[in-house]
């Protein structure tokens, strides 16, 4: 076991409860009910009316779910979705359901016929339906549904890959042993994480478990109650509440509890002076959170710039500060040093250690690092995104999975291993969920099966063991679901 997971496990001991092909748009089912009638639509969520036609009649109302893609999974508290509609009349208002509950609409200008619309979509924890309605003043109706997931499907530690099924079974495979297996763990898990040697678990009821290599069952954690999103970094973790609240474990050398100090604390502590908070993510010895006007708070180390205030240093910075020039701000992933942010609008800022090309601006070598955020040119609207080790992962709106960093034990999945400074197409074509890991990565793809790239000497690929078979594949290969 590393020694960061040995440091977390001894500070985190006491709080242990009793424990000694690409996917195309949404083909969700539309419907439209006009004043004649129902008819049923489509995968492009056009309707058809009395008549039968293919395409609907102008009388008729037309609604499209866009993104994200249907199953797509999300470590945060809310996420966007896009729809496009065509009415024949104005006035029409946009309505997203979860269950009977309206959870956002908007109100369509009555000047205006076609279009798009942006809908913020509350996630609960695994499986989240939810309902988008077009109501028009004469009564004319159309619906599309629509499903997501809260929280990760697929997790990569440096030997060992790991996978929440659909029952909420968890399956491992590699650690030396190939063939994808059912791992002994808590019923109803709904999203896994691991950091340094240390792999979390969260259930449906927001508790958390724990367990390591020395450790291999899963172990409750107390203290933590009603938990939507964990990110581990490499020794301390951060586990967001779904009341925005956020609490740390681990180590506190650099300040990355945001306690306020550099002191060891045993157990579970709040992070101070932050509320309201929407995303977490964690790097090597710093932390960062997103709250829900946007703005990102960070806090820890900054030897690599990775805090974005504008320069490098070596104190500690315990409490959390403010990354200048950032807004709108949906979610944030951090590697080992650096960083990147989401925009509400799909654009990505990134900062921190560049040596490797992690940051993916076209640079590499010890001058890359950047001090403060960047923006990142995306070829479209980005949605989710990952980061671990020197490498990076952005999901598009259409599924397509773009990766860029360190490359030299194929991680990237892009056909080679050469480093990439630019984002780059990764072969695993559309994910709903993907996982950078320091020697591969592991997704979820557009149809539900696993798909591993990357590094092989310990099984990663669910591959034999070399030399019967391969050290590593630099294009994504099929794991069987057992």
């Amino acid at each position: 076991m590393s020694r960061r997971a040995l440091a977390i496990l001894a500070l985190i001991g006491s709080v242990f409860a009793g424990c000694t092909g690409d996917p195309k748009a949404d083909t969700s089912a539309a419907t439209s009910t006009g004043s004649g009638g129902a008819g049923a639509g489509g995968g492009n969520a056009s309707s058809t009316g009395e008549g039968g036609s293919s395409n609907p009649p102008a009388s008729d109302p037309a609604l499209t779910l866009v993104s994200p893609l249907p199953g797509m999974a999300f470590q945060r508290r809310h996420v966007d979705v896009d729809v496009s509609f065509s009415v024949p009349e104005g006035g029409a208002t946009l309505r997203l359901k979860q269950g009977e509950q309206i959870t956002d609409e908007r109100s369509i200008d009555v000047t205006t016929t076609t279009g798009t619309a942006r809908l913020r979509l509350p996630l609960f924890r695994g499986a989240t339906p939810f309902v988008v309605t077009l109501d028009l003043p004469s009564g004319k109706t159309a619906s599309v549904e629509g499903h997501l997931h809260g929280g990760r499907l697929v997790t990569a530690s440096i030997d060992t890959m790991f996978a929440v099924r659909e029952d909420g079974a968890v399956v491992q495979w590699g650690g030396g042993d190939p063939t994808p297996s059912k791992k002994d763990a808590p019923a109803g898990v709904v999203s896994l994480a691991e950091g340094a040697g240390v792999l979390f678990a969260l259930d449906a009821e927001g508790h958390v478990f724990v367990a390591t290599t020395g450790q291999p069952s899963f172990e409750p954690m107390a203290g933590l109650h009603d938990i939507t999103a964990i990110a581990p970094g490499g020794g301390h973790a951060l586990f967001l509440r779904a009341d925005g609240r956020v609490l740390a474990a681990g180590p506190n050398d650099h300040g990355q509890l945001g306690t306020g100090d550099t002191e060891s604390h045993p157990g579970v502590v709040e992070v101070a002076g932050i509320s309201e908070i929407v995303a977490v993510a964690a790097s090597s010895d710093a932390s960062f959170a997103v709250d829900a006007s946007g703005v990102v708070h960070a806090w820890g180390s900054n030897a690599e710039g990775q805090l974005g205030i504008g320069d490098q240093d070596t104190s500690p910075h315990p409490e959390p500060l403010i990354v200048p020039n950032l807004v709108d701000i949906v979610d944030v992933a951090a590697g080992r040093d650096h960083v990147l942010a989401l925009t509400s609008s799909g654009g990505l800022y990134v900062w921190g250690l560049g040596s490797s090309g992690q940051l993916g601006d076209g640079s590499a070598g010890i001058l890359a690092s950047k001090s403060q955020p960047v923006p990142l040119v995306m070829p479209d609207r980005a949605v989710a995104l990952d980061a671990r080790g020197n490498t990076s992962y952005v999901v598009l709106a259409d599924g397509k999975l773009l990766g860029w960093g360190q490359n030299s034990l194929a991680q990237l999945g892009v056909g080679d291993t050469h480093m990439r400074t630019k984002p780059t197409p990764c072969l695993v074509g559309g994910v709903r969920a993907v996982s950078a890991g320091l020697t591969g990565g592991a997704a979820v793809d557009g149809a539900g099966g696993l798909q591993a790239w990357g590094s092989n000497t310990s099984g990663q690929l669910a591959l034999p063991l070399p030399p019967e078979g391969p050290e590593r594949s630099s294009v994504p290969v099929g794991v069987p679901w057992p």
